[in-house]
């Protein structure tokens, strides 16, 4: 359990530039997306709120509330994905925000890594 006073991802810092470019090329996707099924008249881009709830659910690595147990599976779970991963809670900051930003790419939605990796984190 991750303890209330540890920050969120999205607290200290957020992929924005990525997530953007991720939401701007999803809403051209006309093969296979949800929002092809029907004219919505208010719709969210799925990229975004994939991220930002990702982004609120994991805790800032560098933050002294955050538990152990999550930096350990993290390091363990993200170089499947993103390669090594430095010693130090900065780098591992780091890889966090590259895997939210890959993410929110409608390309990995049903990666089955990316969602073991993601289910694996939270």
């Amino acid at each position: 359990m991750i303890p209330k006073e540890c920050k969120r991802r999205a607290e200290v810092d957020f992929p924005i530039a990525e997530v953007s470019k991720h939401s701007a090329r999803e809403k051209s996707i006309r093969h296979g997306h949800p929002s092809t099924l029907h004219l919505w008249w208010a719709r969210r881009p799925l990229a975004a709120c994939r991220a930002m709830l990702l982004a609120l659910l994991l805790p800032d690595p560098c933050d002294p509330h955050c538990p152990k147990a999550f930096k350990t599976k993290a390091r363990e779970l993200l170089p499947k994905i993103l390669g090594e991963i430095g010693p130090t809670d900065k780098e591992l900051r780091q890889k966090l925000l590259k895997f939210i930003a890959d993410f929110a790419n409608w390309d990995f939605a049903t990666h089955p890594v990316y969602l073991e990796v993601g289910r694996g984190l939270v």
